[in-house]
Order: structure tokens, then C-alpha cells, then sequence
């Protein structure tokens, strides 16, 4: 009777087995995974997506193809990810500003809700450091010059465009410091740059990347990084805690979401190959040359980053009002 217990077990052992591969069936299967991306072809964000993508479909031996949906603030590409099967096979390149910034700052009173109702996060591929620089023959040297010039006279501040997170964040230093900053959005980073260039406005808040350039070539001078630690392309320049504002150590930043409704086997899968392409040396230097920090951790660390930036952004614009061109 002994003798038989072993084998027993193992029939069964082989039996569940078996009807579990029956019930969950084996992934990526010979189709291509999707990555839709809410912004232009040949953008930063594009480039980084494209990346991924290629280095996904690389060690996961599954073509993964990019699918531009621009438009209205990343809302169009996430109505199309959402609507999609809950299968794995699409995929959303998205961030702080579609799945944060975008649904709070919506018409719809019930967007952010919806929001986490119909995405699951895949995981963050990286944080979105944001720099606040001036040109470089201003008199401003440091943070702490230019605020106490904005309590005497109002001073202007440009960005990429209305409701984008260096808005926001321009809004909350205002806030924060008494600060009188007037907002002057562009379309895009580069006219905000000519002119501050050209001395038409008094800084800028934009990304690492848009910026690190005209650093290098000391045409403009940065006064602070968000986030907690400092750029490796921008090793002089401290962050907005030691210039001595606090309350900017959280940056934004770029992730892969899922469908709701996405099987966890499925979804764990996808996290653990993601993470293996952002620690790949390749993908590492391209984080560093796009001015981007890696943020490797688990599911769960990076939900709660999720959790966390849906609550302090709520905490901002009760603090600071926000026009949009909404």
C-alpha cells in the first residue's frame, strides 16, 4: 500500500497538471503583442517605446510593433488600449501624465476612477525627472535667487504646454514659496527654449532630455532637478531639496499598462521580461542619454507609485489652479 501512495500522487500531480496547462495557455503565442504609444512617431517618449519594444520582442522571441494613436492628451490611446481584449496582445506605453495628470485633470468627474478601473499597471520602465533652468547670461545663479526676484516682480516660466507635469510643477513651486510665477505655455519644448533664448521669458520647466544639451553648451544654466536624487547627466545640479524647497522628490514617470481583466500569470510575465530589457546595458544608456532614471522594483512597489502620485497630484490641485486648454 505504500508503494502505491507515490504513484497515486503522481497521477494526480500529472492529471492537474495537465488540466491546468488546458486552462491557461501558454504566452506570448506565435501573434504580436502591440504597444500602443499616445504621442507621435519620433518623439522622446516614441523613441523609448520603440526600444522597449525591440528588446521585448527580442528576449520574449515575439514581434512586438508600435502603434502611434496621438491626440488629446493620450485620452484617444488609452480609449483604444482599454476597449482591447484583456489578453496580453495590447499593451499601452503610458506615464504620469496619461494615467495621472490627464484623468484628473478631465471634464469628466469620474475619470481617474475609470482610469484605474479599466488599466492594470505592467510595470514603470522609468522616472521623468524635470528640470527648471534659466538662460544662461540671466542673473539668476541659483533657486533661491530667482524666487526672491518673483516676490518683487512676477517672472514667467515656460513649458511644453497647459496641464503638462511641468505646469503643474511650476504652479506647486509658486505655491509652495510664495513665489509670483506667471505660466506661458508652448507647443512644444524647443519654442519654449528659443525663447528663452532669445530673452523673451525668464526660465523654463522642462525635461532632462530637452535641456541637458543647451547645459552642455552654456546656454542655459539649471537651478534645480525634481526627484530625489540627482541626474547623471546633470551631476551639478541639485535637486529642488538641497536648493531648499521640498515637496518635489517624486518625479514623474513612464510605464507599460495592461487591459483590466489581464490574467496575472500573463501580466507577471510580462513585468519580469520588461524589467530584464530596462537592466539591459543598451536600454540603461539610453535612459541616461534621454535624461530618464530606472526604476526597477516589483508589481506591488510600482502600483503603489501609481496609488501615490494619483494621491499627491490630487493633493496639488487643490493647492494651485490649473488652466487647461480643455
Amino acid at each position: 500500500m505504500l508503494k502505491k501512495i507515490p504513484l497515486a500522487a503522481l497521477a494526480l500531480f500529472t492529471a492537474l497538471a495537465s488540466l491546468s496547462a488546458q486552462a491557461a495557455p501558454a504566452f506570448p503565442a506565435d501573434r504580436p503583442i502591440a504597444l500602443v504609444v499616445p504621442f507621435s512617431a519620433g518623439g522622446g517618449t516614441d523613441i523609448l517605446a520603440r526600444l522597449v519594444a525591440a528588446k521585448l520582442g527580442a528576449m520574449i522571441r515575439q514581434s512586438v510593433v508600435v502603434e502611434n494613436k496621438p491626440g488629446a492628451n493620450g485620452v484617444l490611446a488609452s480609449q483604444y488600449a482599454e476597449r482591447a481584449k484583456a489578453d496580453g496582445y495590447t499593451l499601452m506605453f503610458g506615464g504620469s501624465s496619461t494615467h495621472v495628470l490627464s484623468p484628473l485633470l478631465s471634464p469628466k468627474k469620474q475619470q481617474m476612477e475609470q482610469t484605474r478601473k479599466n488599466f492594470s499597471m505592467v510595470g514603470i520602465v522609468a522616472e521623468t525627472p524635470l528640470v527648471l533652468a534659466v538662460n544662461a547670461k540671466s542673473s539668476f545663479k541659483n533657486l533661491d535667487q530667482l524666487l526672491k526676484a518673483s516676490r518683487d516682480r512676477e517672472l514667467t516660466f515656460g513649458t511644453f504646454g497647459s496641464g503638462s507635469s511641468p505646469h503643474i510643477m511650476g504652479a506647486l513651486l509658486a505655491a509652495r514659496t510664495n513665489a509670483r510665477l506667471q505660466h506661458v505655455p508652448y507647443k512644444g519644448s524647443s519654442p519654449a527654449i528659443t525663447e528663452l533664448l532669445g530673452g523673451h521669458i525668464d526660465s523654463v520647466f522642462l525635461t532632462v532630455a530637452a535641456l541637458s544639451s543647451h547645459v552642455e553648451d552654456k546656454e542655459v544654466r539649471a537651478l534645480a532637478v525634481t526627484g530625489a536624487r540627482r541626474v547623471q547627466t546633470l551631476p551639478d545640479v541639485p535637486t529642488f531639496k538641497e536648493a531648499g524647497v521640498s515637496g518635489f522628490e517624486d518625479s514623474g514617470w513612464f510605464a507599460v499598462f495592461a487591459p483590466a481583466g489581464t490574467p496575472e500569470p500573463v501580466m507577471d510575465f510580462l513585468h519580469d521580461a520588461i524589467g530584464r530589457v530596462m537592466a539591459t546595458p543598451e536600454v540603461q544608456a539610453k535612459l541616461v542619454e534621454l535624461g530618464l532614471r530606472s526604476a526597477n522594483s516589483s508589481r506591488a512597489l510600482q502600483m503603489a507609485v501609481w496609488e501615490r502620485s494619483i494621491v499627491a497630484t490630487q493633493g496639488i490641485l487643490t493647492q494651485v489652479k490649473i488652466e487647461t486648454d480643455r
